[in-house]
Protein backbone atom coordinates (compact mmCIF):
# COMPACT_ATOMS: atom_id res chain seq x y z
CA UNK A 1 0.00 0.00 0.00
CA UNK A 2 1.26 3.75 -0.51
CA UNK A 3 0.24 6.57 1.54
CA UNK A 4 -0.13 9.90 -0.48
CA UNK A 5 0.14 12.93 1.13
CA UNK A 6 -3.20 14.76 0.88
CA UNK A 7 -4.20 18.11 2.24
CA UNK A 8 -5.03 17.07 6.32
CA UNK A 9 -3.44 13.38 5.90
CA UNK A 10 -2.69 10.95 3.21
CA UNK A 11 -4.93 8.76 0.74
CA UNK A 12 -4.04 4.91 0.80
CA UNK A 13 -3.33 3.40 -2.85
CA UNK A 14 -3.03 -0.03 -3.74
CA UNK A 15 -0.74 -0.63 -7.15
CA UNK A 16 -1.64 -4.57 -8.74
CA UNK A 17 0.61 -5.52 -11.73
CA UNK A 18 2.61 -4.18 -14.27
CA UNK A 19 2.92 -4.11 -17.98
CA UNK A 20 3.16 -2.00 -20.88
CA UNK A 21 -0.48 -1.12 -20.67
CA UNK A 22 -1.92 2.20 -20.27
CA UNK A 23 -2.77 2.34 -16.64
CA UNK A 24 -6.06 1.32 -14.89
CA UNK A 25 -7.18 3.73 -12.00
CA UNK A 26 -10.75 2.07 -9.89
CA UNK A 27 -12.51 4.44 -7.90
CA UNK A 28 -14.88 2.82 -5.18
CA UNK A 29 -18.26 4.55 -4.24
CA UNK A 30 -19.86 5.97 -0.91
CA UNK A 31 -19.41 3.94 2.22
CA UNK A 32 -16.91 1.11 0.54
CA UNK A 33 -12.78 0.98 -0.40
CA UNK A 34 -10.65 0.54 -2.73
CA UNK A 35 -10.73 -3.66 -2.15
CA UNK A 36 -14.51 -3.80 -3.39
CA UNK A 37 -13.02 -4.47 -6.86
CA UNK A 38 -10.73 -7.07 -5.34
CA UNK A 39 -13.00 -9.43 -7.62
CA UNK A 40 -12.26 -7.74 -11.18
CA UNK A 41 -8.47 -6.33 -10.58
CA UNK A 42 -6.59 -9.53 -11.86
CA UNK A 43 -9.06 -9.42 -15.37
CA UNK A 44 -7.03 -6.65 -16.01
CA UNK A 45 -3.26 -7.96 -16.69
CA UNK A 46 -1.11 -6.33 -19.08
CA UNK A 47 -1.13 -3.15 -17.17
CA UNK A 48 -0.55 -1.48 -14.24
CA UNK A 49 -4.09 -1.27 -11.76
CA UNK A 50 -4.73 1.01 -9.12
CA UNK A 51 -7.11 0.87 -6.54
CA UNK A 52 -7.77 4.07 -4.40
CA UNK A 53 -9.50 4.24 -0.35
CA UNK A 54 -10.97 7.98 -1.57
CA UNK A 55 -11.12 10.37 1.61
CA UNK A 56 -13.47 9.28 4.14
CA UNK A 57 -13.19 5.65 3.45
CA UNK A 58 -11.03 2.31 4.22
CA UNK A 59 -7.40 3.50 4.93
CA UNK A 60 -7.22 7.37 3.96
CA UNK A 61 -8.11 10.58 5.94
CA UNK A 62 -11.18 11.54 7.20
CA UNK A 63 -10.60 15.41 6.71
CA UNK A 64 -12.85 17.81 5.70
CA UNK A 65 -14.34 18.36 2.76
CA UNK A 66 -15.78 15.12 1.63
CA UNK A 67 -17.22 16.64 -1.40
CA UNK A 68 -16.07 16.01 -5.35
CA UNK A 69 -13.78 19.02 -5.29
CA UNK A 70 -11.69 17.48 -2.44
CA UNK A 71 -11.95 14.32 -4.20
CA UNK A 72 -10.37 15.35 -7.40
CA UNK A 73 -7.56 17.39 -5.53
CA UNK A 74 -6.43 13.83 -3.86
CA UNK A 75 -6.95 11.69 -7.08
CA UNK A 76 -4.76 14.08 -9.01
CA UNK A 77 -1.96 13.83 -5.95
CA UNK A 78 -2.41 9.94 -6.98
CA UNK A 79 -1.97 10.17 -10.64
CA UNK A 80 1.39 12.79 -9.62
CA UNK A 81 2.68 9.99 -7.15
CA UNK A 82 2.35 7.06 -9.27
CA UNK A 83 3.55 8.99 -12.44
CA UNK A 84 0.28 8.33 -14.63
CA UNK A 85 -0.28 11.29 -17.28
CA UNK A 86 -3.64 9.77 -18.06
CA UNK A 87 -5.09 6.39 -17.19
CA UNK A 88 -8.65 4.75 -18.04
CA UNK A 89 -10.36 6.09 -15.18
CA UNK A 90 -13.80 3.41 -14.00
CA UNK A 91 -15.72 4.75 -10.96
CA UNK A 92 -18.64 2.95 -9.30
CA UNK A 93 -21.51 5.43 -8.03
CA UNK A 94 -19.95 8.46 -6.44
CA UNK A 95 -16.65 7.18 -7.46
CA UNK A 96 -17.80 7.76 -10.85
CA UNK A 97 -19.26 11.44 -10.41
CA UNK A 98 -15.65 12.38 -9.03
CA UNK A 99 -14.50 10.46 -12.42
CA UNK A 100 -16.39 12.72 -14.22
CA UNK A 101 -15.49 15.95 -12.16
CA UNK A 102 -11.90 15.18 -12.45
CA UNK A 103 -12.09 14.44 -16.37
CA UNK A 104 -14.21 17.70 -16.12
CA UNK A 105 -11.86 19.80 -14.67
CA UNK A 106 -8.36 18.14 -15.90
CA UNK A 107 -9.21 16.73 -18.93
CA UNK A 108 -5.61 16.12 -20.00
CA UNK A 109 -5.33 13.52 -17.28
CA UNK A 110 -7.88 10.92 -18.21
CA UNK A 111 -7.73 8.54 -21.09
CA UNK A 112 -11.04 7.40 -20.49
CA UNK A 113 -14.25 7.19 -18.16
CA UNK A 114 -16.18 4.47 -17.33
CA UNK A 115 -19.28 5.20 -14.94
CA UNK A 116 -20.77 2.29 -13.28
CA UNK A 117 -23.91 2.76 -11.32
CA UNK A 118 -23.66 6.72 -11.28
CA UNK A 119 -26.64 9.26 -11.30
CA UNK A 120 -25.98 13.00 -12.06
CA UNK A 121 -28.68 14.68 -10.23
CA UNK A 122 -28.67 15.87 -7.11
CA UNK A 123 -31.23 13.86 -4.48
CA UNK A 124 -31.82 16.08 -1.74
CA UNK A 125 -34.92 13.86 -0.60
CA UNK A 126 -33.60 10.80 -0.22
CA UNK A 127 -30.49 12.69 1.06
CA UNK A 128 -32.48 13.92 3.88
CA UNK A 129 -34.54 10.80 4.47
CA UNK A 130 -30.96 8.57 4.89
CA UNK A 131 -29.76 11.40 7.68
CA UNK A 132 -32.66 11.23 9.54
CA UNK A 133 -32.43 7.38 9.14
CA UNK A 134 -28.98 6.92 10.38
CA UNK A 135 -29.21 9.56 13.10
CA UNK A 136 -32.24 7.51 14.86
CA UNK A 137 -30.77 4.05 14.67
CA UNK A 138 -27.15 4.44 14.01
CA UNK A 139 -24.45 3.35 11.87
CA UNK A 140 -25.15 -0.76 12.57
CA UNK A 141 -28.70 -0.64 12.10
CA UNK A 142 -28.40 1.86 9.09
CA UNK A 143 -26.53 -0.56 7.36
CA UNK A 144 -27.70 -3.20 8.27
CA UNK A 145 -31.29 -2.02 6.81
CA UNK A 146 -30.08 -0.38 3.28
CA UNK A 147 -27.10 -2.84 2.78
CA UNK A 148 -29.01 -5.54 1.26
CA UNK A 149 -31.85 -3.80 0.06
CA UNK A 150 -30.09 -1.20 -1.60
CA UNK A 151 -26.74 -2.17 -2.48
CA UNK A 152 -27.28 -5.72 -4.13
CA UNK A 153 -29.57 -7.38 -6.02
CA UNK A 154 -32.30 -10.10 -4.68
CA UNK A 155 -30.84 -13.45 -4.06
CA UNK A 156 -27.68 -11.68 -3.26
CA UNK A 157 -24.43 -13.69 -1.54
CA UNK A 158 -25.07 -13.28 2.03
CA UNK A 159 -20.95 -13.07 2.26
CA UNK A 160 -20.63 -9.93 -0.18
CA UNK A 161 -23.45 -8.36 2.15
CA UNK A 162 -21.80 -9.22 5.10
CA UNK A 163 -18.22 -7.45 3.33
CA UNK A 164 -19.84 -4.44 2.59
CA UNK A 165 -21.50 -4.12 6.09
CA UNK A 166 -17.67 -4.41 7.14
CA UNK A 167 -16.03 -1.85 5.41
CA UNK A 168 -19.08 0.88 5.96
CA UNK A 169 -19.11 0.43 9.47
CA UNK A 170 -15.74 1.53 9.89
CA UNK A 171 -17.04 5.12 9.79
CA UNK A 172 -18.49 7.02 12.85
CA UNK A 173 -22.07 8.40 12.87
CA UNK A 174 -20.69 11.68 11.37
CA UNK A 175 -18.29 10.66 8.51
CA UNK A 176 -21.47 8.45 7.18
CA UNK A 177 -23.26 12.01 7.30
CA UNK A 178 -20.86 14.19 5.82
CA UNK A 179 -20.34 11.13 2.95
CA UNK A 180 -24.09 11.12 2.61
CA UNK A 181 -24.41 14.98 2.04
CA UNK A 182 -21.75 15.03 -0.55
CA UNK A 183 -22.84 11.64 -2.16
CA UNK A 184 -26.45 13.37 -2.70
CA UNK A 185 -26.36 16.90 -2.45
CA UNK A 186 -24.16 17.74 -5.71
CA UNK A 187 -25.29 18.29 -9.14
CA UNK A 188 -22.97 17.10 -11.46
CA UNK A 189 -24.50 18.00 -14.89
CA UNK A 190 -21.90 20.56 -15.18
CA UNK A 191 -19.28 17.77 -14.99
CA UNK A 192 -20.81 16.18 -17.55
CA UNK A 193 -21.08 18.27 -19.70
CA UNK A 194 -17.63 19.37 -19.86
CA UNK A 195 -16.76 16.04 -19.86
CA UNK A 196 -14.83 15.41 -23.61
CA UNK A 197 -13.28 11.94 -23.21
CA UNK A 198 -14.65 8.49 -24.49
CA UNK A 199 -17.30 7.50 -21.76
CA UNK A 200 -19.08 4.12 -21.05
CA UNK A 201 -21.55 4.31 -18.23
CA UNK A 202 -23.01 1.02 -17.15
CA UNK A 203 -25.62 -0.47 -14.71
CA UNK A 204 -26.15 -3.01 -13.23
CA UNK A 205 -29.70 -5.09 -14.32
CA UNK A 206 -30.95 -4.76 -10.29
CA UNK A 207 -29.59 -1.41 -9.26
CA UNK A 208 -31.98 -0.19 -6.64
CA UNK A 209 -29.57 2.59 -5.84
CA UNK A 210 -29.18 4.46 -9.17
CA UNK A 211 -32.15 3.99 -11.56
CA UNK A 212 -32.33 2.71 -14.74
CA UNK A 213 -33.96 6.53 -15.54
CA UNK A 214 -31.31 8.01 -13.60
CA UNK A 215 -28.32 5.82 -15.21
CA UNK A 216 -29.74 6.79 -18.77
CA UNK A 217 -29.72 10.43 -18.31
CA UNK A 218 -25.76 9.88 -17.26
CA UNK A 219 -25.37 8.37 -20.54
CA UNK A 220 -27.04 10.83 -22.38
CA UNK A 221 -25.84 14.05 -20.91
CA UNK A 222 -22.12 12.20 -21.29
CA UNK A 223 -22.57 11.19 -25.12
CA UNK A 224 -23.12 7.73 -25.33
CA UNK A 225 -25.28 4.90 -24.46
CA UNK A 226 -26.04 2.81 -21.36
CA UNK A 227 -24.97 -1.21 -21.45
CA UNK A 228 -26.36 -3.08 -18.68
CA UNK A 229 -24.74 -6.01 -16.48
CA UNK A 230 -27.39 -8.82 -16.20
CA UNK A 231 -28.45 -10.00 -12.77
CA UNK A 232 -26.17 -7.59 -10.63
CA UNK A 233 -27.12 -4.76 -8.29
CA UNK A 234 -25.15 -1.72 -7.25
CA UNK A 235 -21.90 -3.31 -7.33
CA UNK A 236 -21.20 -5.25 -10.50
CA UNK A 237 -17.80 -5.80 -9.63
CA UNK A 238 -18.65 -7.75 -6.68
CA UNK A 239 -22.04 -9.48 -7.99
CA UNK A 240 -21.13 -10.18 -12.27
CA UNK A 241 -17.40 -9.13 -12.10
CA UNK A 242 -16.22 -11.12 -15.34
CA UNK A 243 -19.44 -9.48 -16.94
CA UNK A 244 -18.58 -6.01 -15.56
CA UNK A 245 -14.59 -6.59 -16.37
CA UNK A 246 -15.13 -7.88 -20.46
CA UNK A 247 -17.53 -4.37 -20.84
CA UNK A 248 -14.94 -2.05 -19.46
CA UNK A 249 -11.90 -4.23 -21.45
CA UNK A 250 -14.33 -4.02 -24.39
CA UNK A 251 -14.64 -0.56 -24.37
CA UNK A 252 -10.90 -0.04 -23.67
CA UNK A 253 -9.63 -1.72 -26.46
CA UNK A 254 -11.56 0.34 -28.97
CA UNK A 255 -10.65 3.37 -27.21
CA UNK A 256 -7.40 2.64 -27.68
CA UNK A 257 -7.50 0.77 -30.84
CA UNK A 258 -8.62 4.17 -32.38
CA UNK A 259 -5.50 6.03 -31.14
CA UNK A 260 -3.21 3.75 -33.50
Amino acid sequence: MIRVDVPGGTVAVTVHGDGPGTPLLFLHGLNSAGSVWSRIVPMFDGRPVATVDLRGHGASTRALPLGSARQVTDVVAVLDRLGWAHPHVVGSSFGGAVGIALAAAHPGRVESLTAVGTALDPAPAMRDQALGYLREVGVHAFFAAIGPEWTFAPGADPEWIAEADRVALDNTEDTVAELIIAGFSEDFRPAAERTLCPVLVARGQHDRTCSAEAAQQAAAALGTNLQVVPGAGHLPMVEAPAALARMIGSFIATEESSRV
